[in-house]
């Protein structure tokens, strides 16, 4: 949605407005910081945050500007690309998830208090609950402790503004900044005021202070102090709580001490750690985490901030209107049952090919797991750890090493993503040559960074903005390491990635060296769009099937559903891909008997 609302420019000097539009906080993010003249962007994807470098290459094209904008190879990179140019005099700016900061830290570290020439402002998007994170984590902590300027806005408008100031900010002190959006504020939307580049006028509204009552006072920032302001409202405590808006963590707005030294108690609303409440330190008078108001973890959701003011008020003998749920939504949500949902890789994804032919290979094998959609073969028995991008080899030689010790060689099959594989796993996998780590690597190749946006790889031969770009190999970096078992197979082909599974454990059995490599390469389900699949007759699985839900066991897919009332298979239309893949599960299809077949011979020539 896009409006044109140009207006002349008034006398009192505000600036040109040259339009507006609906958008995300993360477009938001990347519209202040072309405003406010930035020159290069980097970024490595992660959600929440992965939409800003986008949004700063669509506003760049938009003002027919000059800006560098890359997808750097991990978060690292991008700090040092953008630190780079902020020591050479330029307005740089690098994004990144709350868990990518941790790559980047020692750079972070080490260069904040280094004298740049121009601005650098770092994006770290929080992810409270987690969503899509292994951890939540604080970012604001991480700035506390090491004494860097932190942002925390509370709508997808503010964190355009404070992106814009930042900038600025960082250029005129010549010190790096850090904003931290949580998801909720990068995703939600709202309209945006467009202004020509370096015309925008920005006055953050540090130190917002509502209501009248100075018994209880709320101290919040970000998404929690949007809710805090609608619970107040909802329950009718405007005339009994003041709120005070915390834009400016650190160092902390001045007005926030005064405050709470005003109000008789304090009610802390933050995410995710006690950051406000540990900076205000007013002890038996503040109410949140350490006092056990408020949740030591897990996302501040609205009924979670309401469920706190109701206890904190009660304590209080502060009178709130009762909340009761309106009788037209609970009417209609009567006989509504919501089945849950887990996440579940997507019909037809080639990575669950890939984990159903490791698991029929070897099923009591050891399988260090990554970070990415593959994550998910937790669900089909292949993967048995998750610890950070990478970890999945170096796991895998650990596990070697202690089984080694033991006088064992146990199957390790570990698996890893295209864009993991470059980010995080060059140095552990040479690390593995060198020292003859025996263990098998599957990288799932599916040719982008799929779970984060469909962002490029190295391998993918473009740039962010679309461009061509060479392309790296990842079979040639394998090979260069002086990998010898190298095989690359279309996941599809199950009978042949089990054989080549089991014929990589052989090799390392007999060369007694490792590790060996399976590139699995077949185009995400998402940007194939039924391309190169010759599509089965589906039918036929639900005709013949005798109830005994294998295949819905062994794929997990969503295309797949058990009709309890036929007791037979029933395939969802609207998101079966017709793989066909679930056939070689079923022990009544000739693809399943012939797999097992192909098994049962395996075996008995491995007696």
């Amino acid at each position: 949605m896009k409006k044109d609302n140009s207006t002349r420019r008034e006398e009192s000097g505000v600036p040109l407005k040259t339009g507006q539009e609906v958008m995300i906080g993360n477009f938001a993010i990347a519209r202040g910081l072309v405003e406010a003249g930035l020159d290069l962007a980097a970024a490595y994807p992660g959600t929440p945050s992965s939409e800003i470098l986008p949004g700063i290459i669509e506003f760049n094209r938009r003002e027919k500007g000059s800006i560098h904008a890359e997808w750097s190879t991990n978060e690292k990179c991008a700090l040092e690309v953008a630190f780079g140019a902020a020591l050479a005099g330029k307005k740089a700016a690098c994004m990144m998830k709350q868990v990518g900061l941790n790559v980047a830290f020692p750079s972070l570290l080490k260069g904040r208090h280094k004298a740049i020439q121009g601005g650098l402002v770092v994006i770290s998007c929080d992810d409270p609950g987690p969503q899509s994170s292994q951890t939540e984590q604080d970012t604001r902590l991480l700035a506390s402790l090491f004494n860097i300027p932190v942002f925390d806005p509370a709508s997808p408008k503010e964190a355009g503004d404070t992106a814009y100031y930042a900038l600025q900010y960082s250029y005129d002190h010549k010190t790096p900044v850090i904003i931290r959006p949580t998801h909720r504020v990068s995703h939600a939307r709202e309209m945006i005021d467009f202004f020509s580049p370096g015309l925008r006028k920005v006055t953050l509204n540090e130190g917002v202070k509502s209501g009248k009552g100075r018994k209880l006072g709320i101290v919040a920032s970000g998404m929690s102090y949007a809710l805090a302001r609608d619970v107040i409202s909802e329950l009718a405590l405007e005339d009994a709580i003041s709120l005070y808006k915390v834009l400016r963590v650190f160092p902390l707005e001045r007005g926030v001490i005064e405050f709470a030294a005003g109000c008789d108690r304090v009610l802390v609303l933050e995410e995710t750690d006690a950051v406000l409440e540990a900076l205000i330190d007013g002890g038996e008078r503040v109410f949140g985490r350490r006092s056990g108001h408020v949740p030591g973890q897990g996302e501040l959701t609205y009924d979670v901030v309401r469920g706190i003011v109701q206890q904190v008020t009660a304590e209080m003998g502060i009178k709130a209107e009762v909340f009761t749920p309106d009788p037209a939504i609970e009417e209609a949500m009567k006989g509504v049952n919501v089945l849950p949902r887990p996440p579940k890789l997507c019909a037809g994804c080639p990575h669950r090919a890939s984990f159903f032919a490791m698991a029929c290979a070897y099923p009591d094998a050891v399988f260090p797991g990554d970070i990415g959609c593959y994550t998910l073969g937790i669900a089909m028995g292949a993967v048995d750890t998750c610890l950070d991008m990478g970890a999945g080899v170096t796991l895998a030689s650990g596990f070697y090493d202690t089984f080694k010790q033991d006088g064992d060689l146990v199957p390790i099959l570990a698996s890893v993503g295209d864009s993991t594989f470059f980010h995080a796993c060059l140095p552990p996998l040479y690390d593995a040559v060198q020292k003859q780590k025996q263990f098998i690597l599957v990288i799932m190749d599916n040719g982008t960074t799929a779970m984060t946006g469909m962002q490029p790889t190295p391998q993918t031969g473009i740039t962010a903005d679309g461009s061509p770009a060479s392309s790296i190999m990842i079979e040639d970096i394998v090979k260069g390491f002086g990998i010898e078992f190298v095989r690359i197979i279309d996941p599809y082909d199950i009978p042949l990635m089990i054989a080549t599974t089991k014929e990589a454990y052989d090799y390392l059995r007999k060369e007694g060296k490792g590790p060996a490599v399976i590139i699995t390469r077949r185009e995400c389900i998402l940007t194939a769009k039924g391309r190169d699949v010759a599509p089965w007759d589906m039918g036929r699985l639900e005709e013949d099937c005798i109830g005994c839900k294998a295949c819905v066991k062994a794929f997990d897919c969503p295309g797949l559903m058990f009709d309890e009332e036929r007791r037979k298979i029933r395939i969802d239309q609207g998101v079966c891909v017709k793989c066909g893949m679930c056939y070689f599960a079923c022990p009544t299809s000739a693809e399943g008997k012939s797999l097992r077949k192909f098994r049962d011979k395996r075996s008995r020539e491995k007696g």
